[in-house]
């Protein structure tokens, strides 16, 4: 080989080394870039994968499931007023101490000749009616007024507010039944008085609902002769007590009789 033809053959070699040594560059960063597009996409698939295979629950232990419900019972429990009693009394209480019409077995908020016998025997008397429940002359008190979920401290709270309201009224203050205006027989009576206890759903335990067929059943097989008995008359039985007339004497035989029918006709 001359020595032209070793330059040419070196000349050549050494663009070709030089061509390989671009190309490998080229390839790197290529290689790079393809690289990072894969990470991405790969992230890309992961979060998506995440969200579609995202578990519907979670599996609660059952004692922190049980805390946990409670917190969230706490938490929504919410008292407007900032006073227990007066929340209790409102949402409860006042269905039958609220109502001027049931005042002859009942004692009506306020009401301070009603109310100075039964505060002279105590506080923890009143408590102890009011939780556990009381049948007297006059009529009686169901357990917790019929809602059994409340507690102990919170029907307290309820008899404290309704003594204080006592305690604020003039000492001469006596609330009087009120009559109830009849243009309508039984329909007019039940909704003036009756609904204030038929139709209580807290007192269920212990008083028929309007419309509750189960609980009228064994009540209407005994005939109308007794129902109309009982309530113009009263009635204690085992689950609770019928005040005569509802309460309001100033009702006649004939409406008390009408206000059955249109109960009894509810429960049919």
């Amino acid at each position: 080989m001359s020595k032209e033809e070793d330059q040419i053959f070196f000349k050549n070699f050494s663009l070709s080394l030089g061509f390989i040594a671009v190309m490998m560059v080229v390839f790197f960063v290529v290689a790079q870039y393809a690289a990072s597009d894969d990470e991405a996409d790969a992230k890309m698939r992961s979060t998506k994968v995440a969200k579609l295979t995202k578990p519907v629950g979670q599996v609660t232990p059952l004692g922190e499931e049980i805390e946990v419900i409670i917190e969230e019972v706490v938490d929504n429990v919410v008292i407007a007023s900032g006073d227990v009693g007066k929340t209790v009394y409102e949402g409860l209480c006042v269905n039958c101490h609220g109502i001027p019409a049931m005042a002859a077995m009942i004692p009506q908020t306020g009401d301070a000749v009603a109310w100075s016998a039964r505060i002279e025997k105590g506080n923890d008397i009143l408590y102890d009616h009011a939780i556990n429940g009381f049948v007297g002359d006059m009529g009686m008190m169901p357990g917790r007024g019929g809602n059994l979920d409340l507690s102990d401290d919170e029907i307290k709270a309820a008899v404290d507010y309704m003594v204080s309201q006592v305690r604020l009224a003039p000492a001469d203050t006596v609330i009087e039944p009120e009559s109830t205006p009849i243009t309508d027989a039984g329909k007019t009576v039940y909704e003036g008085l009756c609904v204030n206890c038929h139709g209580v759903s807290a007192l269920a335990s212990m008083i028929p609902q309007t419309g509750d067929a189960l609980a009228w059943s064994p009540r209407i097989e005994k005939g109308n002769d007794t129902l109309y008995d009982h309530a113009i008359n009263g009635f204690v039985g085992d689950m609770g007590m019928m005040p005569g007339k509802g309460g309001n004497l100033n009702l006649s035989d004939d409406e008390i009789k009408a206000a059955v029918d249109y109960m009894v006709k509810q429960a049919l």
